[in-house]
C-alpha cells in the first residue's frame, strides 16, 4: 500500500507539472527562445531601445547609477548592429536625458522628446541622427513635460500628449512635423494624464490609456481612456478600463484591437496587477481578457506581439511569460533573466529576432548592461 501510494502522488505530481507547463514541452512557450545579448556600452534603465528606418539599434539615454541616478553616460547612445549583435559605435545627446520619450522617424533620424533633466522635466526637443552621432536641438516644448504619450502618426507627424510639468498631470497635446522641424498644438486631453500608453490603431487614430500622477503623493491612477483623430485634431472618450493603472503596456494585435497589461494602481509597488484587458475597436469598450501569471508594472513599450495570437511579456520578473489572447492563460518562459528587471526595453529587429535590454533591479534600483536576444518563430 505504501508502494502504491508513493506511486500514485509521484503520478500525480508529474501530471500538475505538465499541466503548468514544468518538465515537459509548453506549446504556447516552446518556440520563444532567449540567450544572452551585447552588453551595452553602459548599465541603463528608463532608457529607449529603437530600431531606425535605416536597420540601426539605438540604447539611448536612460539611469546609469545605482538609486537611478543619471551619470556622464545618461547622455550617450549605444549603437548597434543588429546583424552581428555588437555595439559598434556611441553618440552623444546634448543632456543626461533620464527615463525620456523616443520615436524612429522615417529618415532614419530620432525624435527624443520630454524625460527628466538634472532632476526636473525636460523642456525641450532633440534629434538624433546616427549618421552623424550627434544631436540637434529641436523646438521647444513650451513647459516642461515628463511622461507624455509619444506616437508617430501614419503621415509620419508625432502626437505628443499629455505629460507631467513637476506638479500635475498635463492635459495638453503637440503636434510635430519632421519635414518643417515645427512644433504645433492640437487640441486638448479629456483627462489630464501622465505615463498613459498610445497606441496607433489599424484607423490611423491613437487609443490613450490609463496614467495619471505616479510622480508624487497623493498618487492618482486612471481607469479612463480616449481615441485622437488626426483627421479633427480632437481627443473624444471612450470605454473605460475595469482597474485604473499607471505603469502598465499596450499593444495592438493583429486583428486590430488592443491589449493592455499589468501595472499598478495607487499602492505602486504594493498594488502591481495581474489583469490584462482588451480594447474592442469594433465596440469600443474594454473586456476582461484574463490573467498574467505574476503582477508587472513599469511595462512601458515592451510588449512583443507573437504569431499565434500572443503577446511576449518580459519586464518586472525573473522569467518571462506568454500571455495567450484566445484563451486569457499566461505560461511562463523556461528562462531565467538573473533578476527581477525594472524599466527595461524591447523592440523588435526583424520578423525572428527581438532585443531586450537594461532595467534596474527591483531589490537595490541598480541598473544593469545586460541584454538579451530573443528569437521568436516564424509569422
Amino acid at each position: 500500500m505504501r508502494i502504491l501510494t508513493v506511486t500514485l502522488a509521484l503520478v500525480t505530481g508529474l501530471a500538475a507539472c505538465a499541466a503548468n507547463g514544468e518538465g515537459a514541452s509548453n506549446p504556447l512557450t516552446a518556440d520563444v527562445r532567449f540567450e544572452p545579448g551585447p552588453r551595452m556600452g553602459a548599465p541603463r534603465a528608463t532608457h529607449q531601445l529603437i530600431a531606425t528606418a535605416n536597420g540601426q539599434l539605438l540604447a539611448i539615454g536612460g539611469c546609469v547609477r545605482p538609486g537611478c541616478d543619471p551619470g556622464p553616460a545618461s547622455a550617450t547612445v549605444d549603437i548597434i548592429d543588429p546583424a552581428t549583435m555588437t555595439v559598434t559605435g556611441s553618440g552623444r545627446l546634448l543632456a543626461r536625458h533620464v527615463q525620456p520619450s523616443a520615436v524612429a522617424l522615417r529618415d532614419g533620424r530620432v525624435l527624443i522628446v520630454g524625460g527628466w533633466i538634472d532632476g526636473r522635466p525636460s523642456t525641450s526637443i532633440e534629434i538624433f541622427d546616427p549618421a552623424t552621432g550627434r544631436s540637434v536641438a529641436g523646438p521647444a516644448l513650451g513647459g516642461p513635460r515628463a511622461n507624455p504619450a509619444v506616437v508617430v502618426l501614419a503621415d509620419g507627424r508625432v502626437l505628443i500628449a499629455g505629460g507631467y510639468d513637476g506638479q500635475e498631470p498635463l492635459a495638453d497635446a503637440l503636434l510635430f512635423d519632421p519635414a518643417s522641424g515645427k512644433l504645433s498644438t492640437t487640441g486638448r486631453l479629456r483627462d489630464a494624464r501622465s505615463g498613459a500608453t498610445g497606441t496607433l490603431l489599424a484607423d490611423g487614430r491613437v487609443l490613450l490609456t490609463g496614467g495619471g500622477r505616479a510622480e508624487r503623493r497623493p498618487r492618482i491612477a486612471l481607469a479612463s481612456a480616449e481615441i485622437f483623430d488626426p483627421a479633427t485634431g480632437q481627443f473624444t472618450a471612450t470605454g473605460s478600463l475595469a482597474d485604473a493603472r499607471y505603469k502598465h503596456g499596450a499593444v495592438r494585435l493583429d486583428n486590430g484591437d488592443v491589449l493592455v497589461v499589468g501595472g499598478s494602481d495607487t499602492r505602486d509597488s504594493a498594488g502591481k496587477l495581474r489583469s490584462v484587458e482588451r480594447f474592442d475597436v469594433a465596440s469600443g469598450r474594454f473586456v476582461a481578457a484574463g490573467r498574467l501569471t505574476v503582477g508587472r508594472y513599469k511595462l512601458a513599450d515592451t510588449l512583443l506581439v507573437l504569431p499565434g495570437n500572443r503577446v511576449l511579456v518580459a519586464v518586472d520578473d525573473r522569467t518571462p511569460e506568454i500571455f495567450d489572447v484566445a484563451s486569457g492563460a499566461s505560461s511562463r518562459i523556461d528562462y531565467e533573466l538573473g533578476d527581477r528587471w525594472n524599466f527595461m526595453a524591447l523592440t523588435r529587429i526583424d520578423a525572428r529576432t527581438a532585443l531586450l535590454s537594461g532595467g534596474y533591479s527591483e531589490k537595490g534600483i541598480v541598473p544593469t548592461d545586460q541584454s538579451w536576444i530573443v528569437h521568436l518563430p516564424k509569422g
